[in-house]
């Protein structure tokens, strides 16, 4: 495929398509025209998904919620070694403790939303109809963004959206090296600065440091086992390595076990919460007599 021709445009300016582009389009393809930097159906028909689904892959455009073809942003080579970072830590991650399937640039048509494409997706269990192909339509477990100054207008929000209402777990990394967690829905927010940890349940063991998408640690590829104790192998060739290994291993298990001692105490505090709410409403008895125990 030829390079497109894009019209010249300064920095921060948004990149459109100009009529040269039309010619790239593949034969089978409604015929075309250029509206405000977009591509259109000339006969005013908004465009299908089967119709982009025939574009080629390296074919920078989005379909959008109107029907058009908008002009993909082309992420920074700091955005791309971020995500790339991040795929490496998770796919490592699942081959020690097999469960799941981690993807780039998976594009998500989940029904009453316009199609839409994480930097990262997780599945603890994929649909197997869907195993080679660009696209799915079932929920990931797991979206990541890593967030650049192109995150931004009425289709960022539509992608908000998607996330807030269906996907259980979100992380969003910015480039100094913090990130927001969205839990559950309608999601609970968490900031994590860098040098602190987060963690999640998907993957049991292990802790994150945001600051990884700007120095990944190699040495995390020496641990073999994080659950239900972290394993470290030595390095044969680099004792230095394995001691940053054995370093990175006790600031995780840390991490985790201060984070399931909170797990615990809010666990026993929310049963006794619903245990004396229960005692609430039950008419004629008191939390005590509810219980069995004496006034």
């Amino acid at each position: 495929m030829s390079l497109l021709h894009l019209s010249h445009t300064t920095e921060g300016e948004e990149l459109v398509f100009t009529k040269e582009d039309l010619a790239e389009l593949p034969e089978g393809f409604p015929p075309c025209v250029i509206r405000d930097g977009k591509i259109a159906r000339a006969d005013g028909l908004p465009l299908e998904w089967e119709q982009y689904e025939l574009l080629e892959e390296d074919f920078p455009a989005m379909l959008t919620e109107t029907g058009e073809l908008q002009m993909a942003p082309t992420p920074t080579d700091t955005h791309e070694k971020g995500n790339g970072r991040i795929y490496t830590l998770l796919s490592h991650y699942l081959r020690c403790h097999a469960g799941g399937e981690v993807l780039m640039n998976r594009t998500l048509r989940i029904p009453g939303y316009q199609p839409e494409v994480p930097d990262l997706v997780f599945f603890r269990h994929p649909t197997p109809k869907w195993r080679g192909k660009s696209y799915t339509d079932q929920i990931p477990d797991l979206a990541v963004e890593i967030i650049s100054p192109s995150n931004k207008g009425k289709d960022w929000e539509n992608k908000l959206a998607l996330y807030r209402d269906r996907c259980s777990e979100v992380w969003f990394f910015h480039l100094d090296g913090s990130a927001e967690i969205w839990c559950g829905n309608p999601p609970k927010i968490s900031s994590v600065q860098s040098g602190e940890c987060f963690s999640s349940q998907l993957f049991s063991g292990l802790a994150i440091d945001p600051a990884w998408i700007k120095d990944y640690p190699d040495e995390i590829e020496l641990i073999r086992s994080f659950t239900p104790k972290i394993r470290v192998l030595p390095d044969p060739y680099d004792s230095r390595l394995t001691r940053k290994a054995q370093h990175l291993a006790a600031r995780i298990e840390q991490h985790c076990e201060r984070v399931g001692r909170q797990d615990t105490v809010s666990s026993t505090e929310e049963f006794f919460s619903q245990l004396r709410q229960s005692a609430k409403d039950e008419p004629g008895d008191s939390p005590s007599q509810s219980r069995g125990l004496k006034p």
